[in-house]
């Protein structure tokens, strides 16, 4: 590596050169709090050129993921025991601001930024991420998009591949001495790995703009100012259902796709603005304030059931039950619609978003005799809003089409959630010698209100306050060996209207390990505890909870998740400019609900003391080799990911209550030309492998077949 991995290693700043360690997961220490941090750098983003958040992530040790839909469209992050469910209990940040499409009142990740626009991603663990909120247990992600090129750049990649895949990306950016801009544009599209019965697209189409300006002072003055402007436009319409399989279809073709499903289909649209204004007071102390405002609007209408009130999940786990055989028939076309209690119910979740705020950043750096004190104090107001609008319709199947039902829509929930949050925090780093302390705190007060159905009367408020604390301790006990400790508080915020009196989740959070590193390899190693004493489950469609549950929380109670995060890399000269990479990583955790109890959450349910959490593997590996010549490389990654529960409970249980186990490889390899540009050949999921991944809500769900992609990049 560039840097000892047993040193402490900055992020670099949107100033600095990204990519310290050109094609690797790089172990930092974020700059303020030590920590568990990770930063993933251009080079290796572009090795497998994946467009799947879930693939980049599965580098990081201590992140785990449910997949969905096998493309990454909607992802599930957790990490160190918190649950993964639309990536809501963790922060997610685009360029160091919270990205989520309400993240006090509906952080549910239905929203998420085409990761093959990112020119880095960091993924911040432990103490690290108190700096940034409001969700600090498991830690953060921030994605950092392209930045302004320091001299005229044009980037042009088109790719395609398996099921019509395509991709179309161009940038063109220039930087001068005082103003700098860039000007990105991106399509995604593909038809879909899944089979409609009766034929149809199950594929997406996903577009992005986004445009830079900066302005600036001399950089050579005692004094530097500096005003950034961002502004960015993505829309997605994707075929997409959350209908799976019985496990019996599974077998037969796990691509299979009920004709039921025919018309389900998302559709979204984003628009962000951001505004920057940096001081650098010869970098002494640098002050950086931001406004910031996102819009996001998605409607989403998929199968839900029957208008007889069938449940689809327990027709797809007892298809032969009963009345379920005539309701599976007429799912599967094998029947038509005989009575209005066969019609099917589609249900659109139709949501308008808006986040915005404001944030004030401080950093200035002191020597105190032989100590060195680095300061940072930061300040944000942020409010955000979610309006819900759901509403059911009835459909009938008939020579193998659905054609609406006789029946009046239903309206299933109108709401509107809203919260307004006002954060800070104060972070002091102290360097001795061989031996750094930090120590912080993070504030913030929350306020909410929810109307279940707009109008004066119904609207219920809710307003509290926390702090979080966290500190770390680094010694560098040798050259190449850095030992670490750190314990910080975590919280997740309640969501406006919670009629189950839910409590914001909270815990106690520890990690320890080490860092060792030469030249050419380096071992990390961190083992963590989280402390819960409430965990806090959020009611979302995926999870199988009803409409008019949707966004609501409960309590879990007192819940305790322990692991060990690994990683291992080594690079060996094999020839004169040929080189053999190597990365492992490696974790292993467990969990255990601490009482016994009833939920209404239906990833929970009757939980019995001891029970473990749903969809977290208990063990997940990850292997990357390749060789790496002058002009071309080849690489190849393989991951395992044991099998995760659907619910809650301990023990083997029934088969039906489980995902599969799963390893999976993917290649890689590219050639840059003589001139003008680079070849890249990928194909992902070399074996073919079929596994189930989810089992929420409805049914067995599939990860993606093998995918063959062939692509052409230019810089000029």
């Amino acid at each position: 590596m560039g840097a000892d991995s047993g040193t402490l290693v900055e992020i670099p700043s949107e100033d600095e050169a990204y990519g310290v360690v050109e094609g690797e997961v790089i172990e930092i220490v974020e700059k303020i709090v030590p920590g568990s941090a990770h930063a993933i750098d251009e080079a290796a983003l572009e090795r497998f050129e994946s467009n799947d958040i879930h693939k980049v992530l599965a580098a990081v040790p201590g992140v785990y993921m449910r997949e969905e839909d096998g493309y990454g469209l909607r992802p599930n992050i957790g990490m160190r025991g918190t649950g993964s469910e639309r990536s809501a209990k963790i922060a997610l940040m685009e360029d160091g601001i919270l990205i989520a499409p309400a993240p006090y009142s509906a952080p549910a990740a239905y929203y998420f930024p085409m990761v093959t626009r990112m020119q880095r991603v960091e993924v911040l663990k432990g103490p690290a991420a108190i700096r940034h909120g409001p969700n600090t247990v498991g830690g953060a992600v921030n994605l950092i998009t392209r930045q302004i090129p320091r001299e005229r750049e044009i980037s042009l990649d088109l790719a395609g591949g398996s099921d019509l895949y395509g991709k179309l990306h161009l940038d063109y950016g220039e930087s001068r001495p005082n103003v700098g801009w860039l000007i990105e544009g991106l399509k995604l599209r593909s038809n879909g790995f899944k089979e409609l019965d009766g034929g149809g697209d199950t594929g997406f189409d996903k577009n992005g703009v986004m445009g830079k300006l900066r302005l600036n002072s001399d950089r050579a003055a005692m004094v530097v100012h500096q005003l950034d402007l961002k502004l960015g436009y993505s829309d997605e319409v994707s075929n997409e259902t959350y209908t799976g399989l019985t496990d019996a279809d599974f077998e037969a073709n796990p691509y299979r796709r009920y004709l039921g499903t025919q018309l389900d289909r998302m559709r979204w649209r984003h628009y962000q603005a951001q505004a920057s204004y940096r001081l650098d007071l010869a970098g002494r102390l640098e002050l950086t304030a931001t406004a910031y405002h996102h819009d996001f609007a998605r409607a989403w209408r998929k199968l839900d059931g029957f208008n007889g009130g069938a449940r689809l999940d327990d027709v797809l786990a007892r298809p032969d039950a009963g009345n379920n055989a005539v309701y599976y028939a007429v799912l599967t076309g094998q029947q038509e619609s005989l009575s209005s209690a066969e019609a099917l119910i589609l249900g659109t979740n139709d949501r308008s978003f808006v986040s915005q705020g404001a944030q004030l950043t401080a950093v200035a750096e002191r020597h105190l005799w032989d100590t060195g004190h680095r300061m940072e104090a930061g300040l944000r107001l942020h409010r955000d809003e979610v309006s819900r609008f759901h509403y059911r319709d009835g459909y009938e199947v008939h020579d193998g089409e659905m054609v609406a039902a006789d029946m009046a829509r239903e309206i299933s929930l109108d709401s509107v959630g809203i919260s307004t949050a006002l954060a800070g925090y104060y972070l002091h780093r102290l360097t001795a010698g061989d031996w750094q302390v930090t120590g912080g705190v993070r504030g913030e007060l929350v306020a909410t209100s929810y109307d279940p159905a707009p109008g004066p009367d119904d609207l219920v408020e809710d307003e509290y306050f926390v702090l979080i604390p966290g500190a770390g301790v680094v010694w560098q006990a040798l050259p190449s060996l850095g030992v670490l400790l750190g314990v910080h508080k975590g919280f997740v915020p309640v969501s406006p209207g919670s009629s189950s009196g839910a409590t914001p989740e909270e815990s106690v959070n520890y990690e320890a390990g080490f860092r060792w590193g030469s030249a050419r390899t380096s071992l990390e190693l961190i083992g963590f505890f989280s402390d819960y004493q409430n965990l806090l489950g959020t009611c979302s469609f995926s999870s199988g909870c009803m409409s008019e549950q949707i966004g609501e929380d409960f309590n879990g109670g007192e819940v305790n998740a322990v692991g060990l995060e690994s990683l291992a890399t080594a690079t060996w000269p094999i020839a004169a400019g040929l080189e053999l990479p190597v990365r492992i990583n490696y974790t292993v955790q467990r969990s255990r609900f601490q009482s016994t109890f009833e939920s209404d959450n239906p990833q929970w349910g009757e939980v019995r003391k001891g029970d473990e959490l749903p969809y977290l593997p208990r063990h997940q590996l990850q292997v990357e080799a390749g060789l790496h010549g002058p002009h071309w490389e080849l690489f190849a990654s393989g991951r395992y990911v044991s099998a995760m529960r659907d619910v809650a409970g301990q023990g083997g249980g029934d088969p039906y209550e489980w995902t599969d186990a799963a390893t999976v490889l993917d290649l890689a390899a590219s050639y840059t030309l003589p001139r003008f540009g680079k070849l890249y050949v990928n194909l992902n999921n070399v074996l073919d492998e079929s596994h189930i991944t989810s089992r929420r809500p409805y049914g067995a769900r599939p990860g993606a077949p093998r995918l063959l992609i062939v692509g052409y990049k230019l810089r000029l």
